[in-house]
């Protein structure tokens, strides 16, 4: 129930329903739901030894001290990797739309921050969070990936501006299709797009929406 996908054989049988509209504003033909799976404590511990084995294996076995999961998808993530490596947490939320940086900067000691996402298409709000805390923190680095649950833009890393390149972590990756909204094909066949996460009943909106 955490996965969904645009079904082009109801579409032309008449069902076009409704499409998501993902973070960078860009529509898409997939969407993934990440706080369903980790809602299943099993689920969520064999989630996060995936992630931590991949990011330890990538710095040669020493732990990172710092972790923060970027908000809000990846809050209970990120808290739950800090706490399998025995990491502190670094806690950022979401304010009228952006990442704000919770956790006290004061000290002027360098670290590195690990920060962890749940899906990675374009890596934008990797970098919104990543521009945060430096912004905040300066004498804090961000290590250079971004461990994922699912990468689904077909990327293997991206760039932050004035920040650095991340190379993409993931435990599963899933291609899915996706469009600025001036040429996006499922509008043309008028199919409606949605924001999925702003509510349950959105997401149920989603879901069902092409269903007989």
């Amino acid at each position: 129930g955490a996965w969904w996908a645009y079904d082009y054989a109801a579409a032309k049988q008449g069902r076009v329903g409704k499409h998501p509209i993902l973070k960078s504003g860009l529509h898409s033909d997939g969407f993934f739901v990440s706080k369903i799976l980790l809602g299943l404590e099993n689920i969520q511990v064999i989630l996060v030894d995936q992630l931590v084995m991949r990011v330890l294996e990538r710095l040669h076995w020493i732990a990172p001290r710092y972790v923060s999961g970027v908000p809000d998808s990846a809050t209970v993530l990120g808290s739950a990797v800090a706490k399998t490596l025995g990491a502190r947490e670094v806690q950022m939320r979401k304010e009228n739309g952006r990442v704000v940086l919770e956790s006290d900067t004061s000290s002027g000691t360098p670290v590195f921050v690990l920060l962890v996402e749940d899906v990675c298409t374009r890596g934008t709000g990797f970098a919104e969070a990543a521009r945060e805390i430096r912004s905040k923190w300066p004498s804090a680095g961000i290590l250079p990936y971004d461990p994922v649950i699912l990468n689904r833009g077909g990327l293997r890393e991206f760039q932050v501006e004035g920040i650095g390149t991340f190379t993409i972590l993931p435990i599963a990756e899933r291609r899915i299709q996706d469009w600025t909204p001036e040429i996006c094909p499922l509008c043309e066949r008028g199919s409606t797009p949605i924001k999925p996460k702003v509510s349950e009943e959105s997401w149920q909106s989603l879901i069902t929406s092409q269903l007989e």
